[in-house]
């Protein structure tokens, strides 16, 4: 059984509108927001007994940050060196299908922090039945395969099985 955590990056800030899309960081709702999202992964995770994700992030500062916050909530994950991957920084659920498939590493529970709207496609073109028009700032979304490999699991529409739905804005798992 394959596991797969999608996030987006929690809420940036728009403050300094002379830095890069790249170097914005996350604004104060934001920074809390992420460390509610390590607080509802760790409830449902791992005191569930759940395998602990190895986590993979987009390069962006705000990505960045919102891996920082998740640890706030979510200690162990401290322990946890993430693989910060440019090919994350992407907005096209195609690149991330192509990641995932490439970057099997032999590991059955991965977690991946970007952006929109590539999270929402994906979210959509992997679990349809979800139909989100968006998700969400520090967003997460849990899904489930079970295919034999990554490629099997990502390559086809329809393949993942929503465990569990969370956003701090609506402060409960969906």
């Amino acid at each position: 059984m394959r596991q797969l955590h999608l996030i987006r990056h929690a809420k940036s800030s728009w403050e300094h509108p002379d830095l890069s899309d790249h170097q914005r960081p996350l604004n104060g709702r934001g920074r809390h927001a992420a460390s509610l999202v390590g607080r509802s992964m760790h409830r449902e995770i791992e005191v569930s007994g759940h395998e602990t994700p190895l986590f993979f992030v987009s390069t962006a500062r705000r990505a960045r940050e919102t891996f920082d916050g998740l640890k706030i909530g979510w200690p162990i994950v401290s322990e946890q060196v993430p693989s910060y991957d440019d090919a994350l920084y992407t907005f096209d659920e195609t690149d991330l299908i192509d990641w995932i498939v490439a970057a099997n590493y032999g590991l059955d529970s991965i977690a991946l922090i970007g952006h929109n709207p590539a999270m929402t496609e994906l979210s959509n073109f992997l679990c349809p039945a979800l139909a989100l028009s968006n998700l969400p700032t520090a967003g997460w979304l849990w899904l489930r395969f079970y295919d034999d490999s990554w490629g099997a699991s990502v390559r086809a529409p329809g393949r993942g099985r929503c465990v569990s739905m969370y956003t701090p804005k609506s402060g409960k798992l969906l």
